[in-house]
């Protein structure tokens, strides 16, 4: 089976939080505050949610989020209005701990919690700087060991930006593997690009491009946009296809990512490609000749990501006279 890696990274932070705030309040802490608290930090961190104000940088976005969800609860929980509040005050340092808000040093960043958790709630164990530290140190540790486990020297991903889109990229695996002289590059890139060789190589490139889509979104970046191969025989292999699918299957990464199709493909495919979309996963399609440029048609369009549409196309013009109407075009 697969990893999903934007899962398991995401999996990790709320462990991070849960430690750091049953540590912070000991036999105060109460789950289900916590658990709220969290859900609505992983949607704006790391899944971009509400994002309505788009002035406003991660870091207010997230503390503004944070400091409505604590009066909603104390309204709706009034006898428990201290507690809210004190959680909703240390989760704030939890930036400083997932690279939301930049720090100098994390021990003088542990030093402002010990001092605001002996003003707050009278605590002042010494020893809490040092378990403090300690949970920071090895979950960052983990999360690096877990995204150093998809670099690899072998492969390596190509991005090409499409014409007029400088924040949507083509991908396509590349490998820097030595193959003996007798065999020519033909028959070398025709061997790595043919059957099962190349379905399998789909799971390289799926890994790759989720690794890079949870760094840009560890940098903050939310506007970068990935369109991914693809080989219709999978529609096939249920079990392959969902193997497959599990590494991106995160809103995180599904909200960066597009699966490439041939609009015949599409064509042949029709339910199969639907129930992808039902699930979440976006369609960029190709159009090839097989495409008749009629209303209905057109207007479908509309439900895929983005439309390719190469200049060779017999009925290009016909097709680019419906160009305001096709607001995903992207043109080759």
């Amino acid at each position: 089976m697969t990893i999903n890696l934007a899962n398991k990274y995401i999996e990790l932070t709320k462990k991070e939080i849960i430690s750091y705030l049953k540590l912070v309040f000991g036999n105060k802490f109460v789950k289900k505050y916590s658990d709220m608290y969290i859900k609505k930090y992983i949607e704006i961190r790391y899944y971009n949610f509400y994002d309505y104000d788009t002035s406003r940088t991660l870091r207010k976005k997230i503390l503004d989020n944070l400091r409505d969800l604590a009066e909603e609860l104390c309204i709706d929980h009034i006898e428990d209005r201290e507690i809210i509040d004190q959680m909703c005050i240390f989760f704030y340092y939890i930036l400083y701990f997932d690279n939301v808000s930049r720090v100098k040093s994390i021990e003088q960043t542990i030093e402002k919690i010990y001092k605001l958790r002996k003003r707050v709630l009278e605590k002042e164990e010494e020893e809490f700087k040092k378990e403090l530290y300690n949970i920071v140190k090895e979950y960052k540790k983990e999360k690096e060991q877990l995204l150093d486990r998809f670099n690899q020297e072998e492969f390596f991903i190509k991005l090409t930006n499409y014409p007029k889109k400088l924040n949507i990229y083509r991908v396509n695996l590349k490998y820097n593997i030595k193959f003996p002289l007798v065999y020519s590059e033909f028959a070398i890139n025709k061997a790595f690009n043919i059957g099962l060789i190349n379905e399998d190589k789909l799971l390289i490139e799926y890994y790759l491009v989720a690794n890079r889509v949870l760094k840009d979104v560890l940098k903050q970046n939310f506007t970068r946009e990935y369109i991914l191969e693809f080989t219709d025989k999978l529609l096939d292999k249920p079990n392959k296809l969902k193997n497959l699918l599990n590494i991106i299957d995160n809103n995180a990464i599904k909200d960066k990512v597009s699966i490439k199709l041939k609009y015949e493909t599409f064509i042949e495919n029709k339910e199969k490609i639907y129930e992808l979309m039902r699930n979440g996963y976006k369609i960029t399609i190709i159009l090839d000749n097989s495409f008749k440029p009629d209303y209905k048609n057109i207007e479908s369009l509309a439900t895929f990501k983005y439309v390719i549409i190469n200049r060779d196309l017999k009925k290009y013009k016909e097709i680019i006279s419906y160009k305001k109407r096709i607001k995903n075009i992207i043109e080759i």
